[in-house]
């Protein structure tokens, strides 16, 4: 096992719960040879690292999760500043700078994975779409084997979804919501970082959908309102997923009372970030509405 941030991880636990790397070591490995993948200059084998986390007590679900999730977050996260900083100039040169990477090497799949998020973020923010149609077929052919059933939901694939849903299309943005929700009601997970994932990817979702087609909005609508088991300390997420619903009822009734009274409440609660992120959401389905009613 050479990934770099799982030694990184594992260190950082070990640390935490004060076990020396002598006394983590002893019977698994040798103390250098656990040092050195702590610190990314070595390899362990599987079994060795599933022996270490039962040592410190830790769930190995848990710990490769939380790890891969970091790592992810780590890939992107001057793309991801850029675009919550609005800064469009920055994420035109990320994307231009990591699709020029993976056109030149189809096998690196990090810059390809930076490349597709830079350009779903700046498509989200210019409606101009920097992808060709083989960076599709390369985004979609990622998914394939968990949708042939070959292989299951992880973080990776949650947050690549999550990431590059403005580059789909609304029925391949569906069928992979439908498979992950699908997966959610099957495989129980108390992690809160996949749940939060989870939740979080199929409402953004539903939103793409609401601005692309509202038919299979509605579907995926009605398919996540049932079994949405969430307890109340997932109350952000029951309002993001609230507010897409009150967005499609706005879009048949033209009755913006709901959606008035919500961002009312928001404000009320002094939770500023997320009523700014819903007066964009309503902005950018009212601007769609017009240029519908306009078409007609």
């Amino acid at each position: 096992m050479n990934n770099q941030i799982f030694g990184l991880k594992f260190r950082q636990l070990r640390k935490q719960q004060h076990i020396t790397l002598a006394k983590a070591a002893a019977g698994i490995t040798s103390r250098q040879s656990l040092g050195n993948w702590e610190t990314g200059k070595g390899e362990l084998a599987f079994e060795k690292v599933l022996l270490l986390l039962k040592k410190i007590n830790v769930q190995p679900i848990d710990f490769l999760e939380s790890s891969i999730s970091s790592y992810l977050k780590q890939t992107t996260s001057q793309i991801s500043a850029a675009y919550v900083n609005n800064q469009v100039d920055k994420l035109l040169h990320y994307a231009n700078k990591y699709l020029d990477i993976s056109h030149r090497n189809l096998t690196d799949r990090v810059s390809f994975l930076r490349a597709a998020v830079a350009c779903n973020y700046y498509m989200d923010l210019t409606s101009i779409d920097l992808t060709t149609s083989s960076d599709k077929l390369r985004i979609i052919s990622h998914f394939n084997k968990i949708l042939n059933g070959e292989e299951i939901w992880n973080f990776e694939d949650i947050y690549f979804l999550g990431n590059t849903q403005n580059l789909m299309s609304p029925r391949d943005i569906y069928s992979l919501a439908y498979s992950l929700n699908y997966y959610r009601q099957k495989h129980k997970n108390d992690n809160r970082e996949w749940i939060n994932a989870v939740y979080n990817t199929l409402i953004n979702a539903e939103f793409v959908l609401i601005k692309t087609n509202i038919k299979l909005a509605t579907d995926l609508d009605l398919l996540l309102r049932q079994k949405w088991d969430l307890p109340d300390n997932y109350a952000f997420e029951k309002i993001r997923q609230n507010f897409m619903h009150e967005l499609l009822k706005y879009i048949s009734t033209q009755d913006e009372s709901a959606i008035t009274q919500q961002l009312h409440i928001l404000e009320l609660e002094h939770l500023s970030d997320l009523k700014t992120g819903f007066e964009t959401a309503y902005e950018q389905v009212n601007k769609i509405r017009v240029v519908l009613v306009k078409s007609f």
